[in-house]
Formats: structure tokens, C-alpha cells, sequence
């Protein structure tokens, strides 16, 4: 029963590099259960929530081993969830032995397919597009891509430093009212509404939102709550910054 220690574990870590990168509960079981009969481990179970993975399987005979994964971390890289199913689909046709997927899956972890620069420009482009979007004129745009940039930083360095998420909105929802007050004092956009909303898309969690109603209308209904829940936190957070930001800016002026 020992051997089977290091493919469960491996399989478990596998589902929680899928949550950490924004997949859906059903896909990280899925998986895991998978990685795991590939591996001929009999009887896989796994039951997953945004928090937290558990996995176990059985010999048969009685004996089982279990592994819990705790999700701290979660963030959106759907680049990473194609690439693990990318790799998942090759060892169900191929095969794979455990020591060779285990550095499969660690090359794709460390892998950085986009710059931080590219990041940040791509940030600013997306603010700009949405402020067009909602009817802004080309200069608001033009300050929305330099408030998106400023935004996709400060969760960058907020991130990097493991603040909780929920300071990481307010303060991006801060930083887009406050640049996009200042844009606009200055005469350097003409619309302050459609520069901050265009801004602030960048931080709105329509993917924790969409998993929510998803994971609901599958039946994982703890899953979807928390995800609901993830999704209603992080609203109230960039309401709270862009609130305080835009209340700050009327007594300035």
C-alpha cells in the first residue's frame, strides 16, 4: 500500500495547481481522479472546494491512504489549466510514470509564457478598450490604459508581498478612482464615470462568478456558495477603494 503515497500526492498536487490558477472544482476532481487510475490506483475519490482538496484511495481490502491540499492562493491563469489538461490528455493516450508527469508539472508551474511587461501593457490595453466600451472618448481611453497599467501593478507588488485579496481590490479599486479623478481634474479625460468603470474591469470577478453558477448548477453547491461568496467579497472590496477614492477626490476639489 506505501507505493501508492507518492502518485496520490502527486495527483492531489496536481488539482491544486488547477484551483490555484481559477479552475473549476469539477475539472481538478476529474483530473485527479484520473491521474490516478492511470497510475492503477483502484477505488480514486476526490472532493474539492475552492479552500481545500481531499483525495483517497483504497487497495481493495480495506486499507486506504488520504492526502488534503490547502488552497491559500488563488488567482486566474488559464493558460496554466489548458496546459495541465494538455498534459493530463497525453498520459491518458501515451502513459506517463509518476517521476516523469512530476516533472512535467513542475516545468509548466515555473513556466512564464507572458513578460510582467507584457502584463502590464495588456492590463492597459483591456482598461482602454472597455472605456471605449462604455462610451468613453479616446483621451478618457488613453488615461484609462495608464490607470489600468497603475492598477495591474499595485495587485503585481500586493500579490507579490501576500496581502489578502481583499485588500489587493480595495486598493485597485482606490488607485483607479483616485488616477482617474486626477485625469480628469487635470483635463486629461472628459468622462471620470466611463474611465473608472473601464478601469475597474480589470479587477472584476467575472471568471469567480461564472465557476459560481457553474459549480451551483452541477449540484456542488458548498463549492458554488464559496465562490459566490469570493466573488461578492471582491466587489464590495473595489466599491470600498474606488468609494473612498472618489469621496476623497470631492473634498479635494
Amino acid at each position: 500500500m506505501d507505493s501508492i503515497i507518492d502518485p496520490l500526492a502527486l495527483a492531489a498536487e496536481t488539482g491544486k495547481r488547477v484551483l490555484e490558477a481559477g479552475g473549476e472544482t469539477y475539472r481538478a476532481e476529474e483530473i485527479v481522479v484520473s491521474l490516478c487510475r492511470a497510475w492503477n490506483l483502484a477505488e480514486a475519490e476526490c472532493f474539492a472546494t475552492p479552500t481545500g482538496l481531499m483525495a483517497s484511495v483504497s487497495d481493495g481490502e480495506g486499507a486506504s491512504r488520504s492526502v488534503v491540499r490547502r488552497i491559500t492562493r488563488r488567482s486566474v491563469d488559464l493558460y496554466r489549466i489548458a496546459r495541465i489538461s494538455e498534459e493530463i490528455g497525453k498520459l491518458r493516450t501515451l502513459g506517463s510514470e509518476p517521476a516523469v508527469f512530476k516533472t512535467t508539472l513542475e516545468a509548466l508551474v515555473a513556466e512564464k509564457p507572458y513578460s510582467s511587461g507584457a502584463i502590464l501593457v495588456a492590463a492597459g490595453a483591456s482598461a482602454s478598450f472597455f472605456t471605449l466600451l462604455f462610451g468613453g472618448e479616446p483621451r478618457d481611453a488613453a488615461c484609462a490604459f495608464v490607470v489600468g497599467f497603475a492598477i495591474k501593478a499595485t495587485a503585481a507588488f500586493s500579490l507579490k508581498n501576500r496581502f489578502p485579496d481583499f485588500i489587493v481590490n480595495i486598493a485597485g479599486g482606490a488607485v483607479a478612482a483616485a488616477l482617474s479623478s486626477a485625469a480628469v481634474s487635470f483635463g486629461f479625460a472628459a468622462n471620470l464615470d466611463k474611465t473608472v468603470i473601464g478601469s475597474i474591469m480589470l479587477l472584476v470577478p467575472g471568471l469567480a462568478t461564472v465557476n459560481a453558477i457553474r459549480d451551483t448548477i452541477a449540484g456542488d453547491l458548498v463549492a458554488g456558495v464559496a465562490r459566490l461568496a469570493d466573488a461578492f467579497m471582491a466587489a464590495a472590496a473595489i466599491s470600498i477603494g474606488a468609494g473612498f477614492a472618489l469621496s476623497a477626490a470631492a473634498l479635494l476639489s
